[in-house]
């Protein structure tokens, strides 16, 4: 368990008091005497601070804990302190259920954060649905977790472009580039299956040209982990395609650019890829990473920062607090999701799942992303936006950046309520041999259009 607690030091002096408030918290207000509680209360984070998607919880636990200390600078929730609950789940679904059930019927959390997988989340909603514990998503974003009529939980909210939404940036990221033989590599579960369905209506309703070069069942890989990826280079290098399109990340994104040019130094060059991108993979990979990626990402720092003073603060103190290190893009929306429920809580005047999504629902929130999200009140989805580019070295940073970047607005590329209201309904078949996964090019609407 990781936990950061800030304990009043009442018995200082006036000016020690401030210079402690001011060093932990940055330019955050924090007023001018330590804050008395009422008690304490938990927000539980199922995290992977092991296993496959290590990088991520890392990073999300980070920036939990200083935005709970952020929170209780300014009074905390309902008068109470909030202190994080982080427990490891391995990046495993049997770990994460444990831990979920520890966290509500033990430590008595109010509010959870969702995990990194969407696995992991299709597995604990239940959970926090059948305990009444509200849910606040910033990771896992397959769009099953909040319109899946057999998945639905009314205390789900999701403030990360769901799989719908990521994936028809990306098939439009794609069809852009005017290339007609394109191959797929995907990690084989929700996430993957679900992105990937969205990623090819998106570019073939852009560009009917396009051929996907390999079969659908070699689409998707084993997921967690895949340690080598010769069959995929291999079969990737025998198709010669002109795009290559994955939505694989962390860990195995890693493994598979070391291994792809440990075979071919060339590699991405000759077979040019469009994938799910974050400020983890790029630091981790610094100058390995390649440039010339079609990169598409979810809350990049450098790329929100230009005029938003507020996240320039945060990464300062986050730099600060962290011995150097960069928010990445979890760090980035985690730290939102905390503070909209905390905003939320407070609003309610109360820790009561119910009444905290009814502040929640249809509302608007300032973010770090630079400008405010507003929670749909149809399925709890946030109009949050995606930065798509292209990677290339940078001069102010020990990783790559993207060029020509463009912040792609949540609004467009929101699915559209009609749909919505299909899949809701079981108005959209779905694809063959794949459970809950609605096949887009079905729904009535989207044939209408």
């Amino acid at each position: 368990m990781v936990q950061r607690i800030v304990k009043p030091f009442a018995w200082l002096a006036f000016a020690l008091v401030a210079t402690l408030v001011v060093a932990a918290c940055g330019s955050q207000p924090s007023g001018n005497t330590a804050v008395t509680f009422k008690g304490t209360k938990k927000v539980g984070y199922s995290a992977p601070l092991t296993g496959q998607s290590a990088l991520y919880g890392h990073a999300v636990s980070q920036a939990l804990n200083l935005a709970a200390d952020d929170i209780n600078a300014k009074g905390g929730v309902n008068g109470y302190k909030i202190e994080m609950d982080i427990q490891d789940d391995g990046t495993t679904v049997p770990q994460a259920v444990s831990n979920t059930k520890s966290m509500i019927l033990q430590d008595n959390v109010v509010a959870l954060m969702g995990s990194v997988t969407s696995a992991q989340c299709l597995a604990e909603s239940p959970i926090a649905k059948q305990n009444k514990i509200i849910t606040i998503d910033a990771t896992c974003n397959s769009w099953q977790l909040t319109m899946e009529p057999d998945v639905v939980n009314p205390y789900w909210v999701s403030i990360v472009p769901n799989t719908y939404m990521e994936g028809t940036a990306a098939g439009r990221l794609a069809a852009s580039l005017n290339l007609n033989k394109i191959f797929i590599v995907s990690p084989k579960y929700l996430f993957g299956i679900s992105e990937t369905n969205a990623f090819v209506a998106a570019l073939k309703k852009a560009n009917s040209s396009a051929q996907i070069v390999n079969d659908p069942s070699t689409w998707y890989v084993p997921f967690p982990t895949n340690p080598r990826w010769d069959s995929t280079i291999n079969a990737i290098q025998a198709a010669k395609p002109d795009l290559v399109y994955s939505n694989i990340f962390a860990a195995d994104q890693i493994n598979f650019v070391k291994q792809a040019l440990a075979v071919d130094p060339q590699f991405f060059v000759k077979y040019p890829m469009t994938t799910l991108v974050s400020v983890d993979e790029l630091n981790s990979l610094g100058s390995q990473y390649p440039s010339g990626m079609h990169a598409y990402m979810r809350a990049p720092f450098f790329a929100l920062q230009n005029n938003n003073p507020r996240l320039t603060d945060y990464i300062t103190r986050y730099r600060a607090r962290y011995s150097g290190e960069y928010p990445s893009d979890w760090a980035v929306m985690d730290y939102d999701a905390l503070n909209i429920w905390a905003q939320a809580a407070n609003a309610a005047k109360s820790f009561d799942a119910d009444q905290v999504v009814k502040q929640i629902s249809g509302h608007t929130f300032d973010s770090l992303r630079g400008y405010k999200i507003t929670i749909r009140s149809n399925e709890l989805q946030a109009n949050v936006g995606e930065t798509v580019g292209t990677t290339t070295t940078s001069s102010t940073y020990p990783f790559p950046v993207l060029k020509d970047s463009v912040n792609l607005k949540g609004d467009d590329l929101m699915m559209p309520l009609q749909m919505v209201n299909e899949i809701k309904g079981n108005q959209c078949d779905q694809t063959a041999g794949q459970p809950n996964t609605a096949n887009f090019a079905l729904c009535p609407s989207w044939k209408a259009g």
